[in-house]
């Protein structure tokens, strides 16, 4: 039986380190705003039946013309105005979702270059496992250090450290029980996987892609487009309709 499966698309970031001031999510790479690039890659995998898009309260006009209808992105069920936080922008969408959903996908809205393939991989290690989550990661390569008021107090173990990225796949319910209990608690984490590892859920790893870069600085956006460039990215086209 098909899984239902909704994706949640988090771009209400401001871009400050990335000198945005109009929101780093409508920066075009490649002529195509950043955006539109990451709903793309997750509306073309099939198991996906709905996304709810999270973005500034000022900019949902903005994403309905600019992205949504000039993209014609239809697998977009609703728009969701985010919170100040991450973690409150993901609550409210989770709320938007439709209740027979069984899977939540949620997307980086600055993560442009992750493959479909990547999501199709991850909603599949998620079904075929007995997990609660399943988060897309890649080893660490760099000898990371603790360090605390400038002082080195700890290195750890290379070899036990992936560096997390999106997306990652959750069972609705848990997903759901993890952050009502964090808003309750007010218990806040950097991502959607620590609450559940907080709560006693199990998540799991699949390798990600180390071209999914998330694009923070001027830096990231050069390097997107080099990449697109360089072209084998087996990322979804990006169209205008009628064009």
């Amino acid at each position: 039986m098909p899984v239902r499966a909704a994706a949640i698309v988090a771009g209400a970031g401001r871009g400050e380190r990335l000198g945005s001031k109009g929101g780093k999510q409508f920066l075009e790479l490649a002529g195509v705003p950043l955006l539109a690039r990451s709903l793309f890659n997750a509306a073309a995998v099939d198991e996906v039946e709905e996304i709810v898009l999270v973005v500034n309260a000022e900019d949902i006009g903005k994403a309905n013309e600019d992205i949504l209808k000039a993209y014609g992105i239809e697998k977009v069920s609703g728009v969701v105005a985010g919170g100040e936080w991450r973690q409150e922008s993901v609550f409210k969408a989770l709320r938007a979702l439709s209740p027979q959903t069984e899977i939540v996908v949620i997307h980086d809205g600055a993560r442009p270059l992750a493959t479909p393939a990547l999501f199709r991989r991850a909603i599949k290690a998620l079904c075929d496992s007995d997990c609660e989550g399943i988060i897309a990661a890649v080893p660490v390569v760099d000898t990371i250090k603790e360090v605390e008021g400038g002082w080195v107090v700890r290195t750890p173990d290379r070899n036990r450290l992936w560096a997390v990225q999106t997306p990652q796949c959750f069972r609705a319910p848990a997903l759901m029980d993890s952050h009502e209990r964090a808003f309750r608690e007010g218990v806040w984490a950097t991502d959607d996987a620590a609450l559940l590892e907080r709560y006693r859920y199990r998540v799991r790893v699949v390798e990600g892609e180390t071209t999914n870069l998330k694009i923070t600085y001027a830096k990231d956006l050069a390097l997107a487009e080099a990449l697109l460039a360089e072209g084998g990215l087996e990322v979804a086209d990006a169209y205008r309709p009628g064009l």
